[in-house]
């Protein structure tokens, strides 16, 4: 069984789909870096895919190579995030994003 390039993008159009909506409707930190790291994902496996198929600019192996690397970087985006998460957690002790601002107004 092969795959084309239309069920490559769908896949990658979903995945994208479900990070956004995932940024869009959570309000709690950690639920906002999980679908951060979803929406980040989506370019990874459209340039697998892509590479992947016959008709790809590099050569065999390639592809995975350079997707591997990405992979890595949205790893270590992800730790930078969950740091960050962490301190937010410790200075405002809680995770919600609704009461970041109403946090800053009181500390002014």
């Amino acid at each position: 069984m092969s795959i084309g390039p239309d069920q490559v993008a769908l896949l990658s159009g979903a995945v994208f789909a479900i990070g956004a909506f995932g940024v869009l409707s959570r309000r709690d930190a950690f639920g906002i870096l999980v679908s951060v790291a979803i929406l980040l994902l989506a370019p990874v496996i459209a340039f697998a895919g892509f590479t992947a198929l016959d008709g790809g600019s590099l050569g065999p192996g390639q592809g995975e190579v350079v997707a591997l690397a990405a992979v890595v970087v949205c790893a270590a985006l992800t730790l930078v995030g969950a740091a960050l998460v962490a301190l937010l957690h410790r200075r405002h002790e809680s995770l919600d994003t609704d009461t970041y601002g109403d946090a800053e107004a009181e500390h002014r």
